[in-house]
């Protein structure tokens, strides 16, 4: 009798113990992939890559700080102007991408796949900041590291979010471990603008790792569409972006 009872007894406590166990194996956190440790010497990027530098200048030159407005050029390949609540500094970078005949796909095919990249040259289509995070961070092609023709991802300083994107144009090392970035942006203040600043992947507090250039070393006035000023959600915001990561749509080691 007391056998049995025991038999019913461990029976009863497996039963009640397999779901708990099933729920804490499906919300077990996968991992983040570490950010890549890639060359930090600048390198001449491939053909595909140069052509999308060459797409993102001459947007900036065209647009000239005219005011694009929510519905632009760079959201018709997104549902037909209907861009709703993204942001399309996004936008701009597949935009430019597409132009530039970069292959791509979306941030959910590329989750369905293999955590590489189809192909050496490769973005992911997305309409956020946080699609092409999620999908470029699947293909483990996230860095710490600048490279000419990268996305560079901003966070607010308050959290860790997804806040914006723009194109890295430029990478010129300083020699003390910082970067000169030019880069190329979409949706600031609504209109495509070029910023200048300086860059450090070893600052203590990586909310801090944008850097004015000192006012001795500018080489041009701030206009409407070229400026040295501090990433901002707007003019008088006193909380500054920081660099969170450089997404990777080639990779300098392969």
């Amino acid at each position: 009798m007391i056998r049995r009872f025991l038999c019913l007894f461990l029976t009863l406590l497996i039963l009640l113990s397999a779901p708990a166990a099933l729920a804490a194996k499906k919300t077990a956190a996968t991992p983040t992939p570490m950010p890549l440790e890639i060359n930090p010497e600048p390198v001449d990027p491939p053909e595909l890559i140069q052509n999308l530098l060459d797409v993102a200048y001459n947007e900036w030159q065209t647009v000239n700080g005219k005011n694009m407005g929510g519905k632009n050029k760079y959201t018709t390949w997104y549902n037909n102007y209907d861009w709703g609540n993204n942001a399309w500094c996004a936008g701009f970078v597949t935009y430019c991408m597409l132009e530039a005949g970069i292959p791509q796909d979306t941030m959910e095919n590329i989750q369905k796949g293999p955590e590489e990249a189809p192909e050496p040259v490769y973005h992911v289509k997305g309409s956020t900041p946080k699609k092409l995070f999620l999908g470029y961070l699947h293909m483990h092609r996230t860095t710490h590291i600048p490279q000419r023709g990268f996305v560079v991802l901003y966070g607010d300083g308050k959290s860790n979010g997804n806040v914006h994107v723009g194109l890295v144009f430029d990478a010129v090392p300083l020699g003390d471990g910082t970067y000169r970035l030019t880069t190329i942006e979409g949706a600031m203040r609504n209109t495509v603008r070029m910023y200048v600043y300086d860059y450090d992947p070893n600052a203590e507090d990586i909310k801090k790792n944008i850097i004015q250039v000192p006012k001795d070393e500018r080489l041009q006035d701030d206009t409407t569409t070229f400026t040295y000023e501090f990433h901002r959600s707007n003019k008088s915001s006193k909380v500054n972006w920081y660099v969170r990561y450089f997404l990777m749509p080639w990779d300098p080691g392969q």
